[in-house]
């Protein structure tokens, strides 16, 4: 099987201005450098914030392509194309103003969709002639944000679709071969049989539509937690991601757009910005389980976000709070973040991929991934969170062994990388180390970046053979270059 990258495909941060931060941009900056993706996503082009619409004195359209400017010149310096979801409204456009997040967004339909196609087909029209129809036409245009859910979307279903039709329409009026999709439903959409997608794609091929992409967001769990990280949450087994991923996979292929691409555009351990497990070394097991058993299944499964410096609830008030980032604010890379630096180093083909092993190869070098996926406890996975504490965190996990078994068969001589995850290379758990300091020093942050990654040890050899245990959620990668 082709190893088609599509972890690495598109990652994710808050909303559109905090890219225009100094330390959100050298985060991105190191995390193209060091892992590279193709495209990043994220909400609130059209949010005041940004300055983008106005009105003049007998109510016309005032637009200000300024801020917009400056983040996309930004994410194009770096390497890294803009996946543009198309929201929220601006407040002189919205039914319903201030329906979600700290900063205040407004998820409604507009009060006037001739307004919101001149905004829609202006902004295309800039971008275009910004950067060349040709670079666009390499870039996703995304219908809205969890039109399902009403804190985002204040309408019926019915006024999301029109809102999809208006949408697409002034995108495909300044180039039929732009890319544009939707319905980016939330989880409570797999949660409910995807019946919201169902509806949408019923819709668009009785209007006879466009849909270029699918979009949709697996998050595996049965509610979320309240802003502060306080109620009971509960997790869906670990191979819900799977479950999930098959049942949109078959949906679009029974569909007239089987062609469509299918873009998961959210996606993490849950869809908290405070869930404390965000921080732990069970995320690096995690994502590689999940992406070992998803290959072929989609275009891109974007894991939100690549940082914490985000602020759909205000800023987080400790270093490690819960926050989705594969980075804290501080730039600390947690266990999530060294698991797709080893997935970005795996091969061209997929030789192995299961519950412990992942295998790719690249000509005659070999890339080997062994990991000890330890999934929650069944009290923690219905909803008991009375063990989890800000620097407690170990004993809502199983707490197991996993034997590996492997031999490589290598023909000629190999220099062999190996690279370890585990406790020791936490940055949650050497915070702890240190006190848990609320205001950690430059010192402190310092020492926690320089210690909170992989061990690395290199040698020789002319075979592989690995017969260990691996400890809960300990990660290991064999790299394996040819030398004769």
């Amino acid at each position: 099987m082709r190893n088609d990258r599509y972890y690495t495909r598109c990652i994710t941060f808050g909303r559109a201005r905090e890219g225009l931060h100094a330390d959100f941009q050298e985060q991105l900056r190191e995390l193209q450098q060091e892992i590279g993706f193709d495209y990043v996503r994220f909400h609130g082009l059209f949010h005041d914030d940004m300055a983008v619409y106005d009105e003049d004195g007998n109510g016309e359209p005032v637009l200000w392509f300024g801020y917009i400017d400056k983040l996309f010149d930004f994410l194009l310096s770096v390497n890294i194309k803009p996946f543009v979801e198309l929201g929220f409204m601006p407040v002189q456009l919205a039914t319903v103003p201030n329906t979600t997040f700290w900063w205040q967004a407004n998820g409604c339909p507009p009060t006037n969709y001739d307004k919101w196609r001149y905004l829609v087909r202006s902004t295309v029209l800039h971008l275009t002639e910004r950067y060349g129809i040709e670079e666009v036409k390499t870039w996703y245009f995304e219908v809205w944000n969890e039109p399902n859910l009403s804190s985002f979307f204040q309408g019926t279903q019915e006024d999301y679709f029109r809102l999809y039709r208006s949408t697409v329409a002034a995108v495909k009026s300044v180039c039929a071969d732009y890319r544009v999709g939707g319905p980016s439903t939330s989880g409570a959409d797999f949660r409910e049989g995807l019946g919201y997608l169902k509806a949408f794609i019923d819709f668009c091929a009785s209007e006879d539509l466009p849909v270029d992409f699918f979009s949709a967001h697996p998050y595996p769990t049965y509610w979320p937690l309240d802003t502060k990280g306080m109620q009971r949450m509960g997790y869906m087994k670990k191979e819900s991601t799977i479950e999930h991923m098959d049942h949109i996979r078959s949906i679009v292929d029974a569909s007239p757009y089987a062609n469509a691409e299918i873009h998961l555009t959210e996606w993490n351990s849950s869809p908290s910005p405070r869930d404390l497990i965000h921080d732990t070394p069970f995320m690096a097991p995690y994502i590689i389980y999940n992406v070992a058993h998803n290959f072929g299944k989609a275009d891109s499964l974007g894991f939100w976000t690549f940082t914490d410096v985000f602020e759909e609830n205000g800023p987080g008030k400790s270093p490690f709070h819960g926050g989705f980032g594969l980075m804290n604010a501080d730039g600390v890379k947690k266990p999530s973040y060294w698991a797709y630096w080893l997935l970005n180093k795996l091969g061209d083909e997929v030789v192995q991929a299961d519950d412990h092993v992942v295998i790719t190869r690249s000509g005659e070098d070999f890339q080997i991934i062994l990991y000890n996926y330890c999934y929650y406890r069944e009290n923690f996975a219905r909803g008991d969170r009375s063990d989890l504490t800000e620097t407690s965190r170990d004993s809502v996990f199983e707490n197991r062994l996993a034997t590996v078994d492997l031999e490589l068969e290598l023909q000629g001589t190999y220099r062999q990388t190996v690279y370890r995850l585990d406790r020791d290379s936490s940055a949650l758990h050497n915070w702890v180390d240190i006190g848990a300091p609320k205001y950690p020093t430059q010192q402190e942050i310092a020492w926690l970046k320089q210690s909170s990654r992989p061990a690395e040890s290199c040698s020789v050899t002319e075979h592989f053979s690995f017969h260990q245990h691996l400890v809960p959620q300990e990660v290991r990668m064999f790299v394996l270059n040819k030398i004769r």
